[in-house]
């Protein structure tokens, strides 16, 4: 429309000036020819003044596609952090499994340790702790360590427990004499790439045939001297979950001596399902 209506005046005023010069009038052809003049000065204003009312048009344009880009941007964004939320609620779920699956019902510790176990540090502090705090005992552990360098994945929360409920056992039923001390051996040697460890007292002993009970729930000897018949247990629960092995070798009057095998990566039975 802007454009369409100069043209047309324009046309109007150009016959007109035709028509004044043919009849002879000076006078309107000069006005005629003012009026193109001025509406082709008017024109490109106009021209002007549309580009300039395009140009906010433009620019809002330019700011809708930046927009739109900032806000496909965050889209992106958000979905990446709920993806890695995801990722790391499925690995806390799978760590909560883990650890539920290396529970007991006879023990209540992590059965696995983060990091490797030094077994000769473990037991030189163990002892130093255990047996330093009761004074007065006469309890002497002689401890020796054939494998400076073994190690264990087995926690130290589930080695103390085993060392406690051995230890307890063998204090219950070494010879009670006044001046001497009672002497507890504990060794650790390598046993066909395992690890071995071997609690040995020089008490009176168990029957032979008592050796292979000894580690049943509740079981309690002929020589029983109090306790539940747990302790044991734990320690060979503790020990199969973590796909090693317990026995013993005794008789009476010769000694008690413990044997437990752990091999160098833990087996235990949990591990397949998780």
């Amino acid at each position: 429309m802007n454009k369409t209506f100069p043209l047309i005046l324009n046309s109007i005023l150009f016959i007109a000036g035709i028509c004044s010069i043919a009849f002879d009038q000076p006078l309107v052809c000069a006005v005629c020819l003012l009026s193109i003049s001025l509406l082709c000065i008017w024109k490109p204003s106009t021209s002007a003044a549309q580009t300039t009312d395009d140009a906010p048009e433009t620019e809002k344009c330019t700011e809708d596609r930046v927009e739109d880009f900032q806000q496909l941007e965050q889209s992106l964004r958000i979905q990446e952090l709920t993806e890695s939320n995801q990722l790391l609620n499925e690995k806390v779920n799978r760590l909560r499994q883990e650890q539920q699956a290396c529970t007991h019902p006879l023990y209540s510790c992590p059965l696995t340790a983060a990091l490797p176990v030094n077994l000769e540090e473990f037991f030189t502090g163990y002892i130093k702790n255990r047996f330093d705090m009761a004074r007065g005992s006469r309890v002497h552990p002689n401890f020796h360590c054939a494998t400076p360098k073994a190690e264990t994945c087995l926690s130290a929360a589930a080695l103390q427990i085993i060392c406690d409920n051995v230890i307890d056992n063998m204090l219950k039923f070494s010879p009670a004499t006044a001046n001497l001390y009672e002497t507890i051996y504990i060794r650790i040697a390598d046993l066909d790439g395992d690890t071995l460890i071997i609690f040995k007292n020089e008490g009176e002993g168990i029957p032979d045939h008592e050796t292979s009970l000894i580690f049943d729930l509740n079981y309690q000897g002929a020589n029983k001297k109090g306790g539940t018949g747990l302790g044991l247990a734990q320690v060979s629960a503790l020990v199969s979950d973590y796909g090693g092995r317990t026995w013993a070798k005794s008789s009476r009057n010769t000694g008690f001596t413990l044997y437990i095998q752990l091999p160098q990566r833990h087996k235990h039975k949990f591990q397949e399902e998780v």
